[in-house]
């Protein structure tokens, strides 16, 4: 493996989305809606294999997601948008995969692992005690964005993640709560560029703001503000680029693999 760290942007489809759920305005009339990239981010490391976030499960728009889930986020792709296919065109495999790193368990993040049981996988320790609560629930739409069948793929290996964490040199994990009561955030530097990895704790260019503008329902407001702050932050301090989750406009800007948003191929 390359001693040089390179990350890659996979595209794992698109969500279609009410734009006043994502940027909440207070225009309850606004029922227009929004496309959001769904996205994974594979980082290789001379440490290993590191995929951050895996997408959608495949079987979403069929019998994976409840209806009210496929009504309200209905998601499209093509096969060259899976999962697998995405890491191939970086010339990496599944089973190479040495650790996963869910920001959170919602349907748009936490999709997948079953490609993955031999991997270590982190997750935020509050945000899996939530989504396990959940997912229990007998009626669909009393488990949030969580789909019980992803809690229950999660791999073995699988680490609750409370505090900052420098997983790798170069590579650190940010505790960024209020979207869930747990989310990680990634930072990825290699001493010359650093990129932010907030994933839902900013969706948009528009969340980001200044000032910064809530989603609708987020699991707890005051921290999501705080954490979006805290990568304002991080931002200037570091001079990194900021990566949002779900902005379409930045994403058509971006690299998508094969091709690196980091390093060399």
């Amino acid at each position: 493996m390359s001693e040089k760290m390179t990350v890659w942007l996979l595209d794992l489809g698109t969500l279609y989305a009410k734009r006043e759920s994502i940027v909440c305005r207070g225009r309850p009339e606004d029922v227009s809606r929004i496309h959001l990239p769904v996205m994974g981010v594979l980082v290789r490391h001379p440490k290993g294999f590191l995929l951050y976030d895996t997408g959608c499960r495949p079987d979403a728009m069929e019998e994976g997601w409840p209806p009210n889930m496929q009504k309200a986020f209905p998601l499209t792709y093509s096969p060259q948008q899976t999962l697998s296919r995405q890491l191939a065109l970086c010339g990496v495999s599944p089973g190479q995969i040495d650790t996963v790193v869910l920001s959170h368990l919602h349907l748009d993040h936490g999709g997948n692992t079953s490609l993955f049981p031999h991997a270590r996988c982190i997750v935020p320790a509050k945000d899996l005690s939530l989504a396990r609560s959940l997912v229990g629930e007998e009626d669909p739409t009393r488990r949030g964005g969580y789909i019980r069948q992803d809690i229950e793929e999660l791999p073995a290996d699988l680490v609750p993640l409370s505090q900052d964490t420098e997983l790798f040199p170069g590579v650190r994990l940010l505790c960024l709560p209020g979207h869930t009561p747990g989310l990680l955030g990634m930072a990825v530097s290699d001493g010359a560029k650093t990129l932010l990895f907030p994933s839902d704790a900013v969706y948009t260019a528009e969340n980001y703001g200044p000032p910064a503008v809530s989603p609708r329902s987020p699991y707890n407001r005051e921290q999501l503000l705080q954490s979006i702050c805290r990568v304002r932050r991080m931002e200037e301090e570091l001079g990194a680029q900021v990566i949002f989750s779900h902005d379409i406009d930045l994403w058509n800007r971006l690299p998508h693999a094969p091709a690196p948003l980091l390093g060399a191929q």
